[in-house]
């Protein structure tokens, strides 16, 4: 049997969006949509696929790095769609004949979100914490950098006046010393 393939137009008609979506589908979500000789696109059953499944996704609110996260699962279960040779109306019809495990599974896969969601807030939030931690530690360093060098300026400007203030003491009293030699001396120059 032929696979069936879809140039870009039909493919965004089938899907509801524009061919441009596509194209920036692809290139974001790094699929590997083929190529014909010509190098265009073509679109396989299993591509329309997983871009409906992008497309519902978009729809929900999720971005498409969120999407790009789920992808190797929304592929998984193609794989398991395509492996099991089943017809989507069958699918349909053994899923309304038995709502009770559609629901079941239906939960399972929110639970599965959920969690996704939750690692994705996980790594997120670690990224912005390391982010932040290597912020922080350049602020408060060169902070602190700041702080000591004019805290040192600050010493220094006082070691010199101290030093200042020591040798005009040190001057003062050489100062005292001579004079009061000299009038020593003159003293008993001036008696004998």
């Amino acid at each position: 049997m032929a696979e069936v393939r879809y140039i870009i137009s039909d493919a965004s008609k089938q899907l509801d969006v524009e061919p441009h979506v596509l194209r920036y589908w692809e290139e974001e979500l790094e699929l590997n949509i083929p190529r014909n000789e010509l190098g265009h696109r073509y679109f396989r059953a299993e591509d329309l696929n997983i871009l409906k499944s992008v497309k519902k996704l978009k729809e929900q609110g999720l971005q498409l790095k969120a999407i790009k996260m789920m992808l190797p699962g929304i592929l998984e279960e193609d794989k398991l769609c395509e492996e099991e040779d089943t017809p989507n109306q069958e699918i349909q019809e053994v899923s309304k004949a038995v709502p009770m495990e559609v629901s079941e599974s239906g939960s399972s896969k929110v639970q599965q979100f959920q969690e996704f969601l939750q690692c994705v807030l996980e790594d997120t939030l670690k990224e912005n914490n390391q982010i932040l931690k290597e912020q922080l530690t350049k602020e408060v360093s060169s902070e602190v950098r700041f702080l000591l060098e004019e805290r040192e300026e600050k010493e220094e400007k006082r070691y010199k006046k101290l030093d200042e203030t020591i040798r005009e003491m040190q001057k003062m009293r050489q100062e005292t010393a001579t004079s009061t030699n000299r009038r020593f001396f003159r003293s008993k120059k001036s008696k004998g």
